[in-house]
């Protein structure tokens, strides 16, 4: 395969994203068509980024075999009826974060691609940065001994007009608020850099909009030997979004953002430093690093760095902050099927429970 022709479906704002990284693959990667429901926005997206084919329809994108990628740029809820319907067309499938609003949702994502035997990928472009390259080489070489306690924070601000977007705010569409949308980033590092924890305990609440999902969260994570701080909020007013994370070993730290390994033991120090001239600035940013690397899968036959299995890790962990904080309780890991949050009916039931419960204390 010398050109993958490639499709997107959803020409809102982060579409244009990956109409850019697809066209600095030059020859490697063709832009064949956009569909959005909008027919104007559609119209107008393949004007600007010169493509041939647009339309309202999705179909219009799936009956062609002159696309072999697609690149899904919807809102949460649509994630899974759309991927799976691209794959069952025969198409490799590139999900913007988060990969779905449920893993009863995201397992039948997996299901179809397996079943189809095409690519899944989801969109953890932090993954890409060099310096979460070098924090987690510091991390696989021990130059900070063990790790024993953790920071994640993500204190954002969104003015209330981003809710004024029909599927924002809503547990159905946009499947929470904070955690699911804007941190879940900062959860996948978590995850990426550190594992996967044995336990959660998570309380959220609506502070700053009239929404029914989370502005804010707080949250402690536990490992055998760690624990986790994590914060999420858009309801954060601060000069900049401010993003955080720490991790403390028996030995050294690391510090993003910005990067800022150490160690107080000369010997470790140095070895830190070396580890992190290993690794080398990248060329081009994350975004467009993931999507690069989605289109060489396709071409070189082989998973994608961020392969749905991942996405559906981080998924995992935040569908344990949603349980955990709408029960009051610990909530265990893995979550299994037999969790009351693991359908997507069953995630729907406890957050409207938990809703009709804030609202009887106000």
């Amino acid at each position: 395969m010398d050109t993958v022709g490639v499709g997107i479906i959803g020409a809102g704002g982060i579409a244009a994203a990956h109409a850019k990284a697809y066209q600095m693959l030059g020859a490697k990667a063709q832009l064949i068509g956009v569909a959005d429901i909008d027919e104007e926005r559609a119209r107008a997206f393949a004007r600007r980024f010169e493509i041939p084919v647009w339309s309202s329809e999705d179909d219009e994108i799936l009956k062609r075999d002159d696309i072999q990628v697609v690149s899904l740029c919807l809102p949460h809820h649509l994630h899974a009826p759309i991927a799976i319907a691209a794959l069952q067309a025969g198409k490799h499938v590139l999900v913007e974060k988060p990969l779905a609003i449920s893993l009863e949702e995201a397992d039948a994502m997996i299901r179809a691609a397996q079943k189809a035997k095409r690519n899944l990928g989801v969109v953890f472009q932090l993954r890409f940065e060099s310096d979460v390259q070098r924090a987690r080489l510091i991390l696989e070489r021990g130059l900070i001994g063990k790790p024993f306690y953790a920071e994640a924070s993500c204190l954002w601000w969104r003015r209330p007009m981003y809710y004024e977007n029909t599927w924002r705010g809503k547990w159905a569409t946009e499947g929470g608020g904070a955690v699911i949308n804007q941190a879940t980033h900062h959860i996948d590092l978590l995850i990426y850099l550190l594992g996967m924890p044995q336990r959660v305990y998570a309380e959220i609440d609506t502070i700053a909009h009239k929404i029914e999902v989370e502005d804010w969260c707080l949250a402690t994570l536990y490992w055998d030997s760690m624990k986790a701080s994590f914060c999420a909020s858009t309801c954060a007013e601060l000069e900049a979004d401010s993003s955080r994370m720490l991790i403390l070993g028996a030995n050294g730290s690391i510090q993003m953002f910005p990067f800022r390994p150490h160690s107080r033991q000369e010997e470790r120090h140095l070895q830190i430093a070396e580890a992190c001239r290993t690794v080398p600035e990248q060329d081009i940013p994350g975004h467009t690093a993931e999507i690069h690397d989605f289109v060489f899968s396709v071409v070189e036959k082989r998973e994608p760095r961020v392969s749905a299995t991942e996405g559906r890790r981080a998924l995992e962990l935040i569908t344990a902050i949603y349980q955990s904080a709408f029960s009051n309780d610990v909530v265990q890991l893995p979550i299994t099927p037999e969790s009351p949050c693991y359908t997507t009916a069953g995630k729907l039931e406890m957050a409207r429970r938990y809703t009709a419960q804030q609202a009887e204390r106000i």
